[in-house]
This record gives C-alpha cells, structure tokens and sequence, in this order.
C-alpha cells in the first residue's frame, strides 16, 4: 500500500490569508507589474510545501480553467510561493494569454497544497480522486492533481493514459520499466464563489 505522507491542513484563517495574498498579487502584478512581498508571524504558513494554483473564469454559469501552475517540491514558505504560482498562473500558462484586469472581477482562485511525492510500485494502489500522479520518463515529467480524473470522469487506466499525454508521452508510456510514477496528496481550498 502507498503510504501517504500526512495530509497538509490549515485553518480556514489560514486558508483565507493565502486566498486573499493570491487574489492581491494577481491584482498587483495586472495593474503595477510587480508581486507583493508578505509577512505573517503564523508558522503554518512559514512551512515549505509543493503548491500549485488554479485560475478559472466563469463563463455563462460556468467555471472555465483559466490558468494552473504550480511547483512540486520547494524549499519556499507558502507565504512565498502562493503569490509567485498565482501570479505565474495568470502570466505564464502556456496555454492561456495573460490575465487582463477586465477578467479579474471573474476569476476565482483554488490552491492545492502538496504532500510529499511517494514512489509508486503497483499502479493498482492509485486512488482516483485522492492521489495525484506525476510521471518522469525519457527525460520529460508530467503532472495532474488527483481533481483531474475526476472532474474527466476518468477511471484509473484513463488516469495513467492523461498523465503520459500530459507528459507529451505515448499512452502506455507508464509500463515501460525506465519510468517513473509517484502518486501525492492534496490539501486543496478555493474561494467562496461569487454571483
């Protein structure tokens, strides 16, 4: 079995101070070009963790993606790190132009925090919708967080099949016996959706 590193938990204060930074660096970088630096005295957010941060627009009643990136494992705070994957989730997602501030009234903001990554040995012990799997073969990587399959509807072989598309991989690139999967946790948190 798969032995999960301790799921990462922060109050909902907490959560909301990381919100609201994510929210104010996005808004500072549109409007000024720059990112904030912030301080708090709370030790929760002075831990290191893999963040990722995820944008998305709502557009006719829906939630449309709108940007997501993220680091794996850092060696910044989260007091760091979630304004710079914020900003870079409005700034440099490939796929995406960069958010204008006419889209910052409608953008809504999740963070995922991440626990440790787990070298998997049987692709049987994934969880859909717990785990998140990141992929490293012939010298590419590929990442997707445990939402991902289930927002797709993807069993655990539709799972394996997305994280070696995502990698720019062949679909069955996750049985050759050089790659590499690992599977982690999440302790994600959004804002409250406005109307």
């Amino acid at each position: 079995m798969i032995k999960s590193a301790p799921p990462f938990q922060l109050t909902p204060e907490q959560q909301q101070i990381l919100l609201c930074m994510a929210r104010d660096a996005i808004e500072q970088w549109v409007t000024n070009g720059r990112i904030p630096h912030y301080q708090s005295d709370d030790p929760a957010l002075a831990q290191a963790s893999g963040v990722f941060v995820t944008l998305r627009r709502r557009e006719n009643g829906d939630m449309a993606l709108r940007g997501c990136i993220g680091r794996v494992e850092a060696p910044e705070s989260l007091l760091d790190l979630v304004p710079e994957m914020a900003v870079k989730a409005a700034s440099n997602d490939p796929r995406f132009p960069p958010v204008v501030a006419s889209e910052l009234p409608s953008l809504h903001i999740e963070i995922s925090v991440l626990s440790s990554l787990q070298r998997l040995a049987d692709v049987h012990e994934i969880e859909v919708g717990v785990h998140g799997l990141l992929i490293e073969a012939h010298g590419r990587r590929g990442l997707l967080l445990p939402e991902v399959p289930t927002h797709h509807g993807w069993n655990r072989a539709d799972f394996l099949e997305g994280i070696c598309l995502k990698a720019g991989l062949p679909p069955d690139a996750w049985q050759e016996p050089e790659t590499r999967l690992y599977t982690f946790t999440t302790f994600s948190f959004e804002e409250e959706i406005r109307n």
